[in-house]
């Protein structure tokens, strides 16, 4: 089971990846990608992006069973609206 948001970026996609590999190295999550897509994995999650312009669909396909659906989505949510 995996769940997925659509939203539009805050900025430019090259300099949300620097952001992303910084914080990836600093929690040991491990990071692959570029400005059109890739994935992210570490403390019990994996979650793959797609960049399409100046959208990007975000898919959670793993989770730690612990953490329940709705909290997943109301944080990836987030990410579009603050």
């Amino acid at each position: 089971m995996s769940r997925s948001v659509t939203g539009r970026l805050p900025e430019d996609p090259v300099v949300i990846l620097e952001r992303l590999n910084e914080l990836a190295a600093e929690h040991n999550v491990e990071f692959e990608g570029d400005h059109e897509s890739g994935y992210a994995r570490g403390k019990g999650f994996h979650m793959e992006y797609v960049v399409e312009g100046e959208f990007c669909t975000l898919t959670v396909t793993k989770k730690p069973m612990l953490i329940p659906w709705t909290l997943v989505e109301r944080q990836m949510e987030k990410l579009f609206n603050d």
